[in-house]
């Protein structure tokens, strides 16, 4: 198949790339600007770079992992939150649904408030975002299901994987081989997903020309504070560096869902999903 890769530079844009690389497929890796992966510009906030690519290019397929996603910097700016994570994913649905594309996109958890009894959300469950991202995420999974274009929607939490490229398991890792203290929270719980897994349900997705919402993370709760232990303790790392914090002593500018979740029933029976365990993602990582 043909398929088109936007963000080709980021965390999950390059673990993609890795894996369509063992694959048969052809792929364009694309950025919003030249250099890394991406082979071609790509601006998804522009119509005509949109519609230059896509026509040039004539993809089966999109896998969209462009997205502005630093929580705190869409809160201070939402103006171009918005054009990235809701314009820019409307200028992809228009483009899919002239050239009959199928549409991979990447959602997050943050569109939940985080106040569920077990913190365990389905895809059926009532959104409430706290924050302009998860709002401008909730707004994009909108735009697609109400273009009536073939779509999958992959929702997923706290992704982390690649050495090369910073995420929350490097930046713990790095912090206390330095000998530097780190904050971590304990009141904000996640399931953090191995972004390997996260680009193998994408590609699944697109083979399996896949339709709907899915949820995509790890198989364990845990809270950033019980991550960095995790970490500390496979590392033979000092714990001691780790502050046990809460929310409200690191005045994030944005709100943050205290847990989140996911039931993965779907994901597993229908892309064949299956999260790899911490210690065995650290070790691939790292090794």
């Amino acid at each position: 198949m043909k398929i088109l890769v936007t963000g080709s530079n980021g965390l999950l844009g390059n673990a993609i790339h890795l894996e369509l690389n063992k694959s048969n497929h052809k792929y364009l890796n694309t950025s919003h600007t030249i250099g890394g992966l991406a082979k071609k510009v790509l601006d998804i906030t522009s119509m005509d770079s949109v519609e230059n690519v896509v026509s040039s290019f004539q993809p089966e397929a999109i896998i969209n992992t462009a997205a502005m996603a630093n929580v705190d910097k869409c809160e201070k700016d939402r103006g171009t939150c918005w054009d990235v994570n809701v314009n820019g994913v409307r200028n992809l649905s228009e483009v899919c649904d002239r050239y009959n594309i199928h549409l991979i996109h990447i959602s997050t958890d943050y569109i939940f408030d985080g106040l569920k009894d077990d913190g365990i959300y389905f895809e059926d469950d009532k959104p409430s975002p706290l924050s302009v991202y998860g709002e401008s995420k909730l707004a994009s999974e909108k735009v697609i299901i109400s273009s009536g274009i073939r779509s999958a929607i992959l929702r997923t939490i706290l992704v982390y994987g690649n050495h090369e490229r910073k995420n929350i398991v490097t930046f713990i890792k790095e912090k206390l081989e330095m000998g530097e203290k780190v904050d971590l929270v304990s009141d904000q719980v996640r399931m953090p997903t191995f972004v390997d897994d996260l680009a193998k349900a994408c590609i699944s997705a697109v083979e399996k020309k896949a339709e709907g919402i899915y949820h995509v993370c790890g198989d364990k709760k845990m809270s950033y504070y019980d991550l960095g232990i995790a970490i500390s303790s496979y590392f033979s790392l000092n714990s001691n560096l780790i502050n046990h914090v809460q929310t409200k002593d690191l005045n994030q500018i944005a709100a943050r869902p205290p847990i989140t979740g996911f039931d993965l029933k779907k994901s597993i029976s229908e892309l064949d999903f299956d999260p790899t365990k911490l210690e065995d993602s650290l070790k691939k990582i790292f090794n």
